[in-house]
């Protein structure tokens, strides 16, 4: 599936978004999407991933999740641990909000802010198949700017990596289910 990716940046902070479709129910979609257990096996970057917590809020679902692993671009690789704040609204709706974010040498430092959220909404089915539109929509705010080009060279690596490895597990499930 072609990800189309946006990405803008003023001074410090980058707002980007990616948007892929997919020939999948969402119900299949969001079972991939919010299976932290599995994303390590999938999700390129991501060597482990924990549930810390898991609470219920009326109508939303709020996890606290540990994900370990890198930032890649080009050949350059830099250790991530990130701790998240998820907000879930079954099936349609991911908002995370990074509470930690610890980058390479920059440890803490890296960041401000990261946001994103995954929001998924049905397509007309396509020879009588299903089919999802997927929007992942990012915010980061860096405490240092990148050498001109580079952080917006390298969001749009790593999202259009990341829809196709979302869209490539989602195949595979189909497939087996």
């Amino acid at each position: 599936e072609v990800v189309e990716v946006t990405v803008r940046r003023s001074g410090r902070t980058f707002d980007a978004e990616a948007l892929i479709d997919l020939p999948a129910s969402g119900d299949l979609i969001w079972q991939t999407i919010p299976d932290y257990p599995a994303l390590p096996s999938f999700m390129p970057g991501i060597r482990a991933c924990r549930v810390l917590d898991r609470r219920s809020e009326g109508e939303t679902e709020v996890l606290s999740v540990q994900q370990r692993g890198e930032f890649r671009f080009l050949m350059f690789t830099q250790s991530m641990t990130v701790d998240l704040q998820i907000a879930h609204q079954a099936p349609r709706l991911a908002v995370a909000r990074a509470t930690r974010f610890d980058v390479g040498l920059l440890k803490a430092r890296a960041l401000d802010v990261f946001e994103g959220t995954y929001a998924l909404a049905p397509l007309p089915a396509s020879g009588g198949r299903p089919r999802t539109h997927l929007t992942y929509t990012a915010r980061m705010v860096l405490r240092l700017p990148p050498p001109p080009g580079i952080g917006s060279v390298a969001i749009r690596q790593n999202l259009t990596a990341q829809l196709q490895a979302v869209a490539r597990e989602v195949a595979r499930r189909a497939a087996v289910g």
